[in-house]
Parts: C-alpha cells; sequence; structure tokens
C-alpha cells in the first residue's frame, strides 16, 4: 500500500489532495527532496487536513497532513537555521514542532520547547501506518 493510500485510509473524507507538482517545481524539489517524499509530492503537491464548516457547510482546511513544497522548503530552512542538522521537515505537530525525515528515512519530532529531537518512526510508511 502506497502513503497516499496510508493517508487516505486514516483520514477518510478528512483528506484532501491537492494539485502535483508542476514540471518546474518538480525538478527543484528532486534536488532537495528524498525520493519517498518526491513520490508523493508528484501526485499531491501537499496532502490537506479538511473538515466541513458547521456553520456555512463548506469543506475548510484545518490542518497539514503533509507540507506542500514550497511550505517544506521554509519549513526546513527554519529547522537548519535553529538546529543546524540534517533533514528535511515534511509536517508539523500542531504544537510548533517539526517532523523530520532524516537522510537514513527515519522521522524524529523536533519539539522548539525542549529543543531537541525525539524517535519516531523507521519510515514515512511507518509513519502515516501507525500515527
Amino acid at each position: 500500500m502506497n502513503i497516499i493510500d496510508l493517508i487516505q485510509q486514516k483520514y477518510g473524507d478528512s483528506c484532501q489532495l491537492r494539485s502535483p507538482l508542476n514540471k518546474r517545481q518538480y525538478e527543484k524539489a528532486k534536488k532537495k527532496i528524498p525520493d519517498e517524499l518526491l513520490e508523493i509530492l508528484k501526485i499531491s503537491n501537499g496532502i490537506n487536513e479538511v473538515m466541513i464548516n458547521p456553520n456555512t457547510g463548506k469543506m475548510m482546511v484545518i490542518g497539514r497532513i503533509i507540507y506542500s513544497f514550497a511550505e517544506i522548503r521554509t519549513q526546513t530552512d527554519c529547522y537548519l537555521g535553529e538546529y543546524g542538522d540534517e533533514g528535511v521537515v515534511f509536517a508539523g505537530n500542531g504544537a510548533g514542532g517539526y517532523f523530520v525525515l532524516k537522510p537514513d528515512e527515519k522521522i524524529y519530532l523536533y519539539e522548539y520547547y525542549h529543543l531537541s529531537e525525539e524517535y519516531y518512526a523507521e519510515s514515512l510508511s511507518d509513519y502515516f501506518s501507525k500515527f
């Protein structure tokens, strides 16, 4: 099962795929983004968590399950500037922390409050199937 399938299974109607990377974005991304994450962005340039607004009945974005390429670049730059370690930020935890995909493909949660990282999962597949 691929990662997008795992996300759709986990979030159901609460996940929204976005347009895929365009050709120019893809060329930039493949120089900066690990292959497993790049495969997701080729299909959906970020994945939103959504809900129906009870007041309007319209769909609204309440968070990001996976950041867009632009958000990945921005958040990764912040992470590298603050922490100075290797890795690509692909999502947040909703409390100011970053989920970081390290070069060894393991996932860590970086918490600003503690200025530390905590091991989270063996891979993106593991992360989305467990959490």
